[in-house]
């Protein structure tokens, strides 16, 4: 099987959720990664925090500054690493991510080396 990067990008038009709904939302993230433990074909997952730091090539210097920031029009949330048969049994996989009612789910195979 082939290892898959899963790549979960956030709109910046996300609904303000109240806690019992944001609850809920959680767990159906819980409930979707334990149905790919329980497939066999979860790796891995882990939600990103809102911002970090950006190395850009300029003129032979690398320039360092801080974002990317949640004013953006995309945002990477998190990631999945998973193992799959083909790009196809990866999309299937993801068919069911409660991921798909707040954004797009990218879906890239690891290039062995």
């Amino acid at each position: 099987m082939e290892q898959y990067l899963i790549l979960l990008h956030e709109h910046n038009q996300i609904p303000q959720l109240s806690p019992e709904e944001m609850q809920a939302v959680i767990e159906k993230y819980k409930d979707w990664g334990r149905r790919l433990h329980a497939s066999g074909n979860f790796l891995g997952s882990n939600k990103l925090e809102d911002t970090g730091r950006v190395l850009r090539g300029d003129a032979g210097k690398v320039r360092i500054t801080d974002g990317p920031f949640t004013e953006t029009k995309d945002v990477l949330g998190g990631y999945y690493l998973i193992q799959a048969e083909s790009y196809e049994h990866a999309a299937e996989l993801c068919r069911d991510s409660p991921h798909l009612a707040f954004g797009a789910v990218e879906i890239r195979r690891i290039e062995a080396v």
